[in-house]
């Protein structure tokens, strides 16, 4: 009777330990915040908003990297591995598969090759090293972030987070899982784009004059007669030439002598 309970505590452990395994496994070709579940499918966290939660999938496609990112993940684990094994080595020098090391070297009268037998004779100082790693590292960073908008930044789950201002005016975090969303806009530059976190009454309101004045403009302009332009009262339309090429005009007081009636056809409203 009392290996029945030890039995059944044993599988329990087991049971536990292999859904525990499952749960943490992630296979190379998945997001870093993905991982397999445990009944099957994959689960993503994700932070929406300020709180972290858990995404499941019933397909593995969710949770899988794009090819973009798989071949640049590839070919940063490959850039890792030569750089482990090679990074260190001068400019121009090589390894040995015998041991050792050789190196191209130009004494002005053109490159010799010349051989060492330690490695250390042609590899960089540790000062060159650390002033390499730097510019790379800053190079990566540009390249990655150096597009996205001021108080913007990644983050190590993927998206982004930015510091904004609500309507109030009040500094909040926004969360994004999409990191297009933190980078600003090629075609306009961060000084010239406006906020659209926080109202401008004065923006606004010289907006809606110049929406305005453009209405008005649209009003002048429509159903006036070939040759007539607006004017703050009436219009002032060309009616011919004279001999010398020069314009004739004539100032008509009322809209009615400006503009072509409906169906009317005849000088000024060929398509009236």
């Amino acid at each position: 009777m009392t290996r029945l309970p030890i039995i059944l505590l044993s599988v329990g452990l087991i049971h536990t330990a292999l859904s525990a395994s499952v749960a943490v496994s992630r296979p190379a070709d998945f997001k870093t915040n993905c991982y397999l579940a445990v009944n099957g499918g994959c689960e993503c966290k994700v932070v929406e908003g300020n709180d972290e939660t858990t995404r499941f999938y019933s397909d593995l496609d969710p949770c899988r990297m794009s090819v973009e990112l798989q071949t640049a993940e590839n070919k940063k684990k490959l850039n890792a591995e030569i750089q482990q094994k090679f990074g260190a080595f001068k400019e121009n020098c090589f390894p040995k598969p015998s041991g050792g090391c050789k190196c191209n070297v130009d004494e002005g009268q053109g490159e010799i090759v010349r051989e060492f037998s330690e490695d250390s004779d042609c590899k960089k100082s540790l000062e060159s090293q650390t002033a390499d790693n730097k510019k790379k590292l800053n190079e990566e960073i540009k390249e990655k972030f150096g597009g996205f908008k001021e108080n913007c930044f990644p983050k190590p789950s993927g998206g982004c987070k930015c510091n904004e201002k609500d309507a109030e005016g009040n500094e909040v975090v926004a969360t994004y899982d999409d990191a297009a969303k933190c980078e600003a806009s090629a075609r306009v530059k961060r000084e010239e784009r406006p906020s659209q976190n926080v109202r401008d009454p004065v923006r606004e309101k010289a907006q809606a004059n110049y929406q305005l004045v453009i209405n008005e403009l649209k009003d002048k302009f429509k159903g006036l007669k070939e040759g007539c332009f607006p004017r703050p009262k009436g219009c002032l339309c060309t009616i011919g030439k004279t001999p010398e090429g020069r314009d004739i005009t004539e100032r008509r007081m009322k809209d009615v002598d400006c503009k072509c009636k409906e169906g009317e056809r005849g000088p000024g409203c060929p398509a009236a």
